[in-house]
């Protein structure tokens, strides 16, 4: 080995060199291209086996940040140029569970650059189970039909729908909505539509498998036609009551149904509405018996009101005199054979009718048309108010004596006779 002579000029002047290079090399390195740490926002964080969540029918609804701020240092011409996509940053979703997790962020070194810091440290995973929902679709019909026709049956194929996804979503879902356009329609309608997902205010929601997405959709499209509405009652009210009124309300329907199905139909009757024993108006809905084939239009059922009232019982009392005389003729004269005898006639009507009456209602005549003179019995008949029944007349006959009018002129006059008897004693006195 051949020994260095620290006494050599040259060797001297190489080690001072040396160091004077390094002092420069240190200054260069310090001030012209210094080590600095730089914030690189906007970093991308990947999300690692997310598959894994599936395998165990989870799913990942939302994470607190996807995009994170790394700190880095090293010499600024290495530093400088760093961009986002130059840091590779992941989560790892494997071994979590369902509900919320803090998932720590794991960010790759780099190779010119040292990973001093990052924000933020950990995620914030909301993690929630896969469900599976059936449900079945309901149909919304858009516009009217043309005039003179409505929708009839609708039928769904299929009338359910698997609903899949989170949750917490899923069991947001309210309805499973189909739309047809029926306007202007008049022949029964085919097609294919695809279903929406809304919640209870109507809300479309969109992040959700459907199996199947469409559901085929068939509407008839039926004649419509306004009926009359007959109501059936059945038995009879408490005794002594009646029925007095029957109304319904409304009096006409309207009903759909094929054109050879209604074209002969003119009323709908109502199924039968039991009055038996009875004694209070009747005020209720009413169903109808629909014939085969026939709908109603709307949901509102008729209203149907029976009134039923007491009967009440009275009598009136005439005396001969007030009996009306028809088709007496003109020679003869009629005479009662009891005129003192009074004629009581007993009725029965409804409590508000029998409230009302008074004897001038009523009228009483005999008929002796085709009648001979001589004596008579002949039937006593009556002229009612409208809804009164007569139980009775005592007496249902009366005795009468017709005779010549010409022989009744002849009988001296009560007065006449009077004045003879008076004439005849002064004559013998």
């Amino acid at each position: 080995m051949k020994k260095v002579d620290l006494k050599n000029k040259n060797f001297t002047m190489k080690i001072i060199a040396a160091f004077f290079a390094f002092i420069m090399w240190t200054y260069v390195m310090s001030e012209v291209n210094p080590s600095i740490v730089k914030q690189i926002p906007n970093v991308k964080v990947d999300i690692l086996n997310e598959q894994s969540l599936e395998m165990n029918n989870l799913t990942l609804m939302d994470i607190s940040d996807e995009t994170i701020t790394v700190e880095v240092r090293g010499r600024r011409n290495d530093v400088i140029n760093i961009k986002p996509s130059d840091i590779t940053a992941k989560i790892d979703l494997k071994g979590y569970r369902y509900g919320i997790n803090k998932i720590p962020v794991k960010i790759s070194d780099l190779y010119n650059a040292k990973i001093v810091d990052s924000s933020p440290e950990l995620l914030t995973v909301n993690i929630d189970k896969l469900v599976e929902k059936q449900m079945a679709i309901s149909v919304d019909l858009l516009g009217e039909a043309a005039s003179g026709y409505a929708p009839g049956e609708i039928s769904l194929s299929p009338s359910e729908v698997l609903v899949k996804g989170p949750g917490s979503i899923v069991n947001n879902v309210d309805k499973v909505k189909a739309t047809v356009n029926i306007d202007g329609i008049k022949n029964d309608i085919k097609t294919t539509v695809p279903m929406k997902l809304l919640n209870s205010e109507k809300d479309e929601i969109s992040k959700l498998e459907k199996d199947p997405n469409t559901v085929d959709v068939q509407v008839s499209i039926l004649k419509l036609k306004e009926v009359d509405i007959e109501p059936v009652i059945n038995g009879n009210p408490l005794i002594n009551h009646e029925i007095t009124d029957i109304e319904i309300n409304p009096k006409t329907i309207t009903i759909k149904g094929r054109e050879d199905v209604i074209e002969g139909i003119d009323k709908i009757k109502t199924k039968p509405i039991d009055i038996s024993y009875e004694s209070e108006d009747l005020n209720e809905e009413v169903e109808l018996e629909l014939p085969e084939g026939v709908y109603l239009v709307g949901d509102k059922k008729p209203e149907i009101s029976v009134n039923i009232s007491e009967n009440k019982e009275n009598e009136f009392k005439f005396d001969k005199e007030e009996i009306k005389i028809n088709n007496l003729k003109d020679n003869l004269n009629l005479k009662f054979e009891d005129s003192k005898e009074k004629i009581i006639i007993a009725i029965t009507a409804i409590e508000d009718i029998m409230s009302k009456l008074e004897k001038k209602d009523f009228e009483l005549f005999i008929n002796v048309k085709d009648l001979s003179k001589g004596e008579h019995d002949i039937d006593i008949e009556v002229k009612t108010p409208e809804d009164v029944i007569i139980d009775n007349i005592t007496p249902k006959k009366i005795k009468i004596i017709l005779e010549d009018k010409e022989a009744e002129d002849t009988l001296p006059t009560e007065e006449e006779s009077i004045r003879d008897e008076n004439l005849e004693e002064e004559n013998v006195n």
